[in-house]
């Protein structure tokens, strides 16, 4: 049910059914509103908004210059979530995600933890109806340091791990071109295996470009991911994608290309002509 409320709200930014909320004061000066820009940022900056010309798609908010909060709006509705950033140190510390609706659909809090400055492990916690569902997030990288699979064994309100999920990445030099995301049910805290269903998304055609989500917070993104669907696990990728195929475990496989302007730093300002990426000066 969580993931299903969430692909509506912040997943479906690949397709453009999302926007967000617009929590601030007017748009930070020299920012890259129009198309093409007037002005070009050419120092350190942030992603800012996501915009489709008549609403804000997602907003990020900082504090010191670092993220914050994160909001999204769902396209059909006045559902907003809110993703709120506690720090410990310069580390991401806990997450927490919760929307605007009673009684709650989403309201999970993420605690993360490092082993040599790395994301090794997260935890989940959401009260559902006077209990608690709780999963616990092993993360995994490959000899190169690179991200390579997160694991996740989930308690649905009881004591025993009940669901397994195993997200696999595959990587082309610094750029995602295949999520594997593996489900089942578990017997004895023990995957079952013969319950395993697989939907695959591959990403092609990276531009030479700089991702716009490669200025918020890593960990923030992987969290975000898990709490919604991995379609969108392009966003680790260093540079911008453009093609985008589902394959899931049954039917033909579903594409959808995306096209981008830049600016002048190689920064998208715009995909489709449709969603305007708007950044803030650090």
């Amino acid at each position: 049910m969580t993931k299903k409320y969430f692909f509506s709200t912040f997943a479906a930014l690949a397709l453009g059914f999302v926007v967000s909320c617009d929590n601030t004061t007017d748009d930070p000066p020299n920012q890259n509103k129009t198309t093409p820009p007037t002005a070009t940022i050419t120092g350190p900056r942030i992603l800012s908004k996501i915009n489709n010309g008549t609403k804000d798609l997602e907003e990020y908010i900082t504090n010191g210059g670092a993220l914050s909060q994160a909001f999204t709006r769902d396209a059909a509705s006045t559902n907003t979530i809110t993703s709120t950033v506690t720090y410990s140190g310069s580390k991401i510390s806990q997450i927490k995600i919760q929307d605007n609706v009673t009684p709650h659909v989403t309201d999970n809090t993420y605690v993360l933890t490092y082993t040599s400055g790395k994301l090794s492990s997260f935890t989940m916690d959401q009260p559902v109806f006077g209990t608690t569902n709780h999963s616990d997030f092993t993360v995994f990288y490959d000899a190169n340091g690179e991200l390579y699979r997160i694991e996740e064994k989930k308690k649905l309100g009881s004591t025993s791990y009940t669901h397994y999920i195993e997200t696999k990445y595959t990587f082309s030099a610094s750029n995602v071109v295949k999520t594997d995301y593996t489900t089942m049910l578990m017997s004895g805290g023990i995957p079952d295996t013969s319950t395993a269903s697989t939907t695959s998304y591959l990403y092609e055609n990276f531009d030479s470009k700089i991702n716009p989500y490669t200025t918020l917070p890593k960990e923030y993104l992987i969290v975000s991911l898990v709490a919604t669907t991995q379609v969108n696990s392009y966003l680790l990728s260093t540079n911008n994608v453009g093609k985008v195929t589902i394959q899931n475990p049954a039917g033909p496989p579903i594409s959808y290309p995306k096209l981008y302007s830049y600016d002048s730093e190689n920064y998208p300002i715009s995909d489709q002509g449709q969603l305007h990426y708007i950044y803030k000066p650090l």
